[in-house]
């Protein structure tokens, strides 16, 4: 395919409650400390050295400074549109060369139809029903009550948030209230401030 024949439809998640979350199921990233519920996300060592973080992608591996860096590389590179892996670029266009779509995740979990809704006009479509879905009536929205998420690579089945799990637990409780003051400092010096107010984040 090329870039005029893909929308990129990215899930951007509040990057306090991403980092625990990583916390708990890190796919193939690792980073030292990554295992100790109290310290994790660790962004920095005791030496005051930022905790790398590596990442797995098929053959190759990607090198970030700390788990926050990495929220930064991974949603900068659609949200500027380049690579801010390199401290030194100053250039920072958010105009994208291709189109994308870059939704926060809380949406899509408080408002599921709405926001499907809107994905489906931006990208020319509408809503359609599957002819094999039983569980809903014609017309009407699917809403998938159960975890989304599938398979060994998202980790144990009881670390999985179905529907109605996410409303309380991303409703009720702000997620930087699981970090101490030294680290919401931290954390504050290494987010993207562009990123984090495009999102509201802040």
């Amino acid at each position: 395919y090329s870039v005029d024949e893909v929308l990129p439809i990215v899930l951007v998640r509040n990057p306090y409650g991403w980092m625990k979350s990583m916390c708990r199921n890190p796919y193939t990233a690792s980073w030292e400390g990554q295992s100790n519920s109290k310290t994790c996300p660790k962004l920095k060592k005791e030496n005051k050295q930022w905790n790398e973080v590596h990442v797995k992608f098929g053959p190759g591996q990607t090198n970030h400074k700390s788990l926050g860096h990495l929220f930064n590389d991974w949603y900068g590179d659609y949200f500027y549109c380049n690579s801010t892996m390199d401290d030194g670029n100053s250039e920072r266009n958010t105009t994208a060369p291709f189109p994308r779509l870059m939704i926060r995740f809380e949406d899509i979990i408080f408002f599921p139809k709405e926001v499907t809704e809107a994905v489906c006009k931006c990208a020319g479509g509408n809503i359609g029903h599957r002819a094999d879905d039983k569980d809903v009536a014609n017309g009407t929205f699917h809403y998938v009550v159960r975890s989304a998420k599938a398979g060994f690579g998202h980790g144990p089945q009881s670390h999985r948030n179905g529907l109605i799990d996410s409303w309380i637990r991303y409703g009720s409780v702000n997620p930087q209230s699981e970090y101490s003051s030294d680290d919401l400092a931290l954390a504050h010096q290494v987010f993207d401030p562009l990123i984090m107010d495009a999102f509201a984040y802040n």
